[in-house]
């Protein structure tokens, strides 16, 4: 079943992309590259629109691509290591959690050209490093103002996965647009150690509805699909946002909305730079740029509104602090 979604959702953003995004420029030289990604490209989220992107480099510019699915951060140095050996000019790390190691590998093989996603700039990025920086948090303020103007019982809730800068910065980003759209409203945030474990986000949401939590606004991957379970075998009402792919279909009377996420323009944009031979840079990803907001539903109409209309404003430069080192009391 997830793998069907998996390929529907290939030829979806495929087609989609092929209008968005114009042609990208001829590559002078045939490149070999190499994505090393931390989940399953089965779980029609995170992973699987990496898995696009590298598909939509391999048709855009004919370039030889490889990949390695469900790559623990303790295997990650290594299998970057053997891509470098096997001759990949260009490796990927698809995931906030490996940047240490693309530093490290970038020093190591000067040679190579790597790409790491990040919150923002690394800082002593080598000269062969390309940072692709991820402004979530941003796309995460009007998921947190749909859930303080959705919920009835006062109380919304966030699983998170990894304690990484992403999943900080969006806790509290989140707990801004509660603040400043529902002060009344309680924030209870978990994070649970892993963005691809179902057992923990489904225990991790049945404990914050046990709480009165009736919206919940989750960061993880493949352990959605567990805190889905747990949400539509709860005998109240309960509310959620996703984000990466719309995911209607899982919940259907549950899902508000969804922080759409393209990865193939900015892989496409770096690559094309690297081919004109700018081997390092920096490339920003936020709403309006690689990320958009879905139709609102199981909302009312004024509720979707006032969504659609703060997403506007962060797309137009509203000023979010990003905070990821602390976290918000609760």
């Amino acid at each position: 079943m997830v793998l069907i979604r998996v390929v529907a959702l290939v030829l979806l953003v495929a087609v989609s992309l092929a209008v968005s995004w114009p042609a990208p420029p001829a590559i002078a030289a045939a490149k070999k590259l190499a994505m090393i990604l931390p989940g399953s490209i089965q779980d029609a989220d995170y992973n699987a629109i990496g898995y696009v992107a590298l598909q939509a480099l391999k048709k855009a510019y004919d370039m030889d691509v490889a990949y390695s699915e469900s790559v623990a951060v303790a295997d990650a140095e290594r299998v970057g290591r053997e891509y470098v050996a096997a001759g990949y000019e260009i490796v990927a790390f698809h995931g906030g959690q490996f940047t240490t190691i693309a530093k490290k590998l970038s020093n190591q093989f000067p040679k190579t050209v790597f790409i790491q996603e990040a919150s923002g700039p690394l800082p002593d990025a080598g000269p062969n490093l390309w940072v692709i920086g991820r402004k979530w948090y941003q796309g995460f303020y009007p998921l947190g103002a749909a859930a303080a103007l959705a919920t009835r019982t006062n109380k919304v809730g966030f699983v998170g996965g990894v304690r990484i800068p992403d999943v900080v910065s969006s806790i509290n980003a989140v707990a801004q647009a509660i603040r400043e759209h529902n002060p009344k409203a309680q924030f209870i945030w978990n994070v649970i150690g892993d963005f691809n474990d179902p057992v923990k986000a489904r225990q991790t949401a049945e404990a914050q509805m046990s709480a009165g939590v009736d919206v919940i606004v989750p960061f993880v991957n493949l352990g959605l699909y567990g805190l889905v379970e747990g949400v539509k075998a709860s005998p109240k009402p309960v509310l959620l946002t996703t984000f990466q792919t719309p995911k209607w279909d899982l919940a259907p009377k549950h899902f508000m909305g969804s922080l759409l996420v393209d990865f193939v323009g900015p892989y496409k944009e770096v690559v094309s730079r690297i081919a004109k031979g700018e081997r390092k840079g920096y490339y920003e990803m936020r709403p309006g740029r690689g990320m958009s907001l879905s139709e609102m539903r199981n909302v009312s109409p004024e509720v979707a509104a006032k969504v659609r209309k703060i997403f506007d404003e962060v797309v137009a430069g509203k000023p979010l602090p990003e905070v990821t080192d602390k976290m918000p009391s609760q």
